[in-house]
């Protein structure tokens, strides 16, 4: 039988977790971590299993030690309160972590890989593409959580640090953002209820009939189809491309989660052959924009997200020829029409609960600009919504390059953007060009 010694200061766990192993594996006892250093000093073990906190000599101590003076593979139990110690104990080498509480054959798995026994199915593991990034700063609206939370140990490595329904202390949540941790990750199946407890939602939305899963897979499909192919993407990196991507999908899956968000997006997608794929590409480059100007809060993105879905919601009341009719064609009267637009989108969001008023004032704003001189209110940068510079200079940025294309011009962004500057100049804000500048790489 495989020797494990088991290091464990809580004299009941670790008498637990000896019994359940004691069948399988020949089992030896420590208290601290220092009774296990002057085990290993006399005995060879197959492996070390040991929590990572322990009153003066810690789990990474016991590793540092054995590194030095006995190399022995370690599994360590781990837990969010010692998620910097979990980090440091990879990088001293240990093999195995798992997380507290844990399942017995979910040790069983990481005991079974690591000395050899191929007896026990092992658990499916997981692809890192399955996993979203999520700012530190979006788990302190509700410490309690959904899901379960992960942490990135390497691009190949990232581990289960938290339960579901386990809390999440806010004073530990500032410590680790204090000493530079940024991201924690979930699975990206677990994005809307992430989502919905930083948005309040779940209340407002409790009565919902759910969209069919079919229903929603062919419009997510669809959304995929006109980020890669009706938006314009040419100098973007892949790797910015398919992460918001990602955000876009799973963000259309979380809103389509309301009937009447469902349909509103139905609605673009048939108004025109144009409208949805240009709020999709909207929606795109604000996101975009926003990581350059270091929103990372995917909370917030996901505010931008919606704003950049619904901003020509108004629309839907309009004869979509009115739209393709030639500029210097168009009677005061049908440009009085067109400019409602906005006033009607925001009639519409500020009827749906699923949709934070923040969104709909966004919306309301997006024809507005910087100098007052934007419809419907002629509102200065002072009176606006701090995010709606980013989905205006997103707009007139898409509005530019479908001009081009219907006129048959090049697609050249950095001329687009000089473009913009010069036409806008002073009416649109110069942090998003720079912004959008940066993602282009057309600085």
């Amino acid at each position: 039988m495989k020797k494990i010694l088991v290091v464990e200061d809580d004299d009941f766990f670790r008498d637990t977790i000896c019994e359940v192993l004691k069948d399988k594996y020949s089992i030896i006892q420590a208290p601290n971590g220092k009774s296990a250093c002057e085990i290993l000093s006399i005995q060879d073990v197959d492996l070390v299993l040991t929590d990572v906190q322990m009153p003066n000599f810690t789990g990474v101590d016991l590793l540092e030690w054995s590194k030095i003076n006995k190399p022995v593979p370690f599994v360590i139990m781990t837990g969010f309160s010692t998620l910097l110690q979990t980090k440091s104990a990879f990088d001293l080498g240990a093999k195995g972590f798992i997380s507290k509480p844990f399942k017995l054959a979910e040790l069983l798995t990481i005991l079974n890989s690591l000395l050899g026994d191929t007896t026990k199915a092992k658990v499916e593991e997981k692809s890192i593409q399955l996993y979203c990034k999520v700012l530190i700063d979006d788990f302190v609206a509700k410490p309690k959580i959904d899901f379960d939370v992960y942490i990135k140990l390497s691009d190949s490595n990232i581990i289960k640090i938290a339960n579901k329904n386990q809390e999440l202390p806010r004073d530990l949540l500032t410590q680790y953002k204090l000493k530079g941790l940024k991201y924690l990750y979930i699975l990206k199946d677990d994005f809307n209820k992430l989502i919905e407890f930083n948005l309040n939602l779940a209340k407002l939305i409790k009565n919902r009939t759910d969209v069919s899963q079919e229903k929603k897979m062919n419009f997510l499909k669809y959304t995929g189809d006109s980020l890669l192919e009706r938006t314009f993407v040419d100098g973007i990196s892949d790797e910015d491309l398919a992460e918001t991507n990602l955000f876009i999908k799973l963000a259309v899956n979380a809103v389509t989660d309301s009937n009447e968000n469902f349909e509103l997006l139905s609605i673009l997608n048939n108004h025109s052959d144009h409208v949805y794929a240009d709020s999709v590409a909207v929606s795109m480059y604000s996101i975009l924009m926003a990581k350059e100007l270091g929103i990372e809060s995917s909370v917030t993105q996901y505010k931008i997200f919606m704003a950049g879905m619904f901003h020509d919601i108004g629309k839907k009341e309009i004869d979509p020829n009115l739209f393709l009719k030639p500029r210097h064609l168009i009677t005061k009267d049908e440009r009085q029409l067109i400019e409602s637009h906005v006033v009607r989108g925001y009639e519409i969001l500020s009827t749906l609960k699923t949709v934070p008023s923040e969104v709909s004032r966004i919306v309301y704003e997006h024809h507005e600009d910087q100098q007052g001189l934007g419809y419907p209110l002629r509102k200065t940068k002072k009176d606006q919504h701090p995010l709606s510079k980013i989905i205006q200079c997103s707009s007139i940025f898409l509005e530019t390059i479908n001009i081009s294309k219907m006129e048959g011009t090049p697609i050249v962004v950095s001329g687009i953007l000089d473009h913009m500057l010069k036409i806008y100049e002073g009416r649109i804000d110069l942090q998003c060009i720079q912004a959008l500048k940066k993602v282009f790489n057309a600085t």
